[in-house]
């Protein structure tokens, strides 16, 4: 499980636009930090070239200052102006003007490029020029290295193209946040939240797209209020005349057709209760009559009636008291439903119908579970609609108007609790009702 959860994640996190844009920004800065190092060292190498050029050029005429044979009083003048280095080994003497110079052989040994006749090379930070005059052999040593001002000057401009960057990521999420807003907004209305609105305040494209998508929720809110309204204005104008039609029953004799329209007559008042029942949970007035009740005593009543029902009911270990915040008599249409619908869609010669609680947090939980057919797992997210059912024929033998259900849900969210449908084909189905074990403010 904590695998699949991670997975989950791990996908959700990488499918993120967001993520992407921040990972195309990291490679970016990652190439262009390269190209700048990279630029950066080819252009020192090439100075370096130029400087070993330079400097081989410049040993010439040191060495033609100092004269055949090299005065040695003139290279100690010429290294105390200069601030280098020079050494000096001959046929006839050998001599340099700082302590620090040593052998010729030793740096023989450290040169990295030869430029014509002469060796160039670095030995202990310090950049020196072998340089040969016949038998006569020079070296001039240069002050110490000091990369430091460049090297810090290529780090800086690093850090500041990754700064840049770091900035652009930050601005371009800001002018993509209404995407994650336009996302809350399409989760939220999935939900069944029509009343929620994206912020609309920007003035571009995405903003126009904010107040498209608050224009389209608008839209559908005012298309199924009318809905509703007309379906409960038709509720209201059908009881005046069935309730004339069952009069006018009155006064004809007993017989089959009577009786076949007495039943359409109680199952069209059935089914305009619900529809106005509905309607009332909804309204703003339409509150709940609260008090706190023993659910155990509730599941007793109605099964009392449907015991004799096959394949009959099971109450399997049942506390005697569950004390929760009810109102009584919806509570009961939520039990009757559901109960009665166990019964239709079981198999009179398989289990009984089985009712089992269970305590989970907040939650009082009732599971009720059937052995009957069960429901198609691509009929499971729409049987909560109202005047949806699964048998397409809507023959009466296989169920009401498709408004059960629907009521039961309104009624469960109205005490803010929820109702839960599982179930396989060829093995029954379960509903679980859970009821909050304390009341909220809002009910």
């Amino acid at each position: 499980m904590s695998r699949i959860v991670q997975s989950h994640w791990l996908g959700k996190l990488f499918g993120s636009i967001f993520t992407r844009l921040l990972l195309v920004l990291i490679l970016t800065g990652l190439c262009i930090n390269m190209l700048v190092g990279g630029f950066f060292r080819h252009f020192y190498a090439s100075q370096k070239a130029l400087f070993q050029t330079n400097l081989t050029q410049y040993a010439s005429y040191l060495v033609q200052d100092l004269g055949s044979p090299p005065n040695f009083e003139r290279a100690q003048a010429l290294s105390a102006e200069l601030a280098i280095g020079i050494g000096y080994e001959g046929l006839e003497s050998t001599w340099t003007t700082s302590e620090e110079i040593v052998s010729i052989d030793t740096y023989r040994k450290h040169v990295w490029r030869r430029h014509k006749a002469n060796l160039v090379g670095e030995y202990h930070d310090h950049y020196f020029l072998l340089f040969n005059q016949g038998p006569d052999q020079f070296v001039f040593v240069i002050d110490e290295i000091d990369d430091t001002r460049q090297t810090l000057f290529v780090l800086g401009l690093l850090v500041l193209l990754t700064v840049v960057l770091g900035i652009a990521y930050w601005a371009i999420r800001r002018i993509l946040h209404p995407i994650r807003w336009l996302n809350e907004g399409v989760q939220q209305i999935s939900q069944g939240n029509l009343n929620h609105e994206v912020p609309a305040r920007r003035v571009d494209e995405l903003g126009d797209l904010a107040r498209a998508f608050n224009a389209m929720t608008a839209r559908i809110r005012h298309m199924l209020r009318s809905k509703e309204q007309l379906l409960l204005d038709v509720s209201h104008e059908l009881r005046s005349p069935l309730t004339r039609v069952k009069v006018a029953l009155e006064f004809m004799s007993k017989n089959k057709i009577r009786q076949n329209i007495h039943e359409d007559i109680s199952e069209m008042e059935t089914m305009i209760g619900e529809i106005l029942e509905n309607a009332r949970l909804r309204s703003e007035h339409g509150h709940l009559e609260v008090q706190p009740v023993n659910l155990m005593d509730l599941i007793k009543q109605e099964t009392e009636g449907l015991t004799c029902q096959a394949p009959g009911i099971d109450l399997q270990w049942l506390p005697q008291e569950v004390m929760l915040p009810l109102d009584t008599d919806r509570v009961c249409i939520v039990l009757k439903n559901i109960l009665s619908n166990a019964l239709k869609y079981s198999d009179a010669e398989k289990r009984s119908v089985k009712v089992t609680y269970e305590s989970q947090n907040e939650f009082a939980v009732l599971h009720i579970r059937d052995f009957g057919a069960g429901i198609p797992p691509e009929e499971l997210p729409y049987i909560f609609e109202p005047f949806y059912r699964v048998d397409k024929s809507r023959s009466k033998d296989t169920g009401g108007y498709g408004l059960g259900l629907n009521l039961c849900k309104t009624i469960m969210d109205a005490h803010h609790g929820k109702i839960e449908v599982e179930s396989t084909l060829g093995e029954g189905t379960q509903v679980s009702l859970f009821f909050p074990k304390v009341l909220t403010a809002s009910q």
